[in-house]
């Protein structure tokens, strides 16, 4: 009977500590606003900075300029890493030219602190890297 309460206790143990270890998760929303041009999807991914396998993905048609509002559960808390695109051509991937560079408005923001219990939002303008160099050539 002893080494039964003894093997439940440990038991016990194990399952809350293995709670505390746990990767604790938030929600995050992401705001992108005046978007130019009224077409495709915009895909969002959030990956935690130092787990890159741990990732939030999503997309949303875009229907509207002035913004798509994406709310995302169970986002890793602490530093994330944040991408997204408007997938102009729907082909699911971030088309580039000869030198890799986007040919589509994106955005990328590394080490973004999501806080837990916290309300954590972020509000991005989507850039058209190719139209900014040839605007500022230097």
């Amino acid at each position: 009977m002893k080494s039964l309460i003894i093997n439940v206790f440990a038991c016990l143990t194990i399952a809350v500590s293995g709670n505390s270890i746990m990767a604790q998760t938030a929600e995050l929303t992401i705001v992108v606003k005046d978007i130019k041009e009224l077409k495709g999807k915009i895909l969002v991914a959030v990956k935690d900075s130092k787990n890159p396998e741990a990732m939030v993905y999503d997309m949303a048609p875009v229907e509207q300029k002035e913004s798509v509002v994406f709310t995302l559960k169970d986002v890793p808390a602490g530093k994330v890493d944040i991408s997204l695109f408007q997938d102009l051509n729907e082909n699911f991937k971030l088309d580039m030219d000869e030198q890799n560079i986007p040919l589509e408005p994106c955005y990328n923001k590394e080490k973004f602190n999501v806080k837990e219990n916290d309300t954590n939002k972020l509000v991005v303008r989507l850039i058209n890297v190719k139209e900014l160099m040839m605007q500022n050539p230097n």
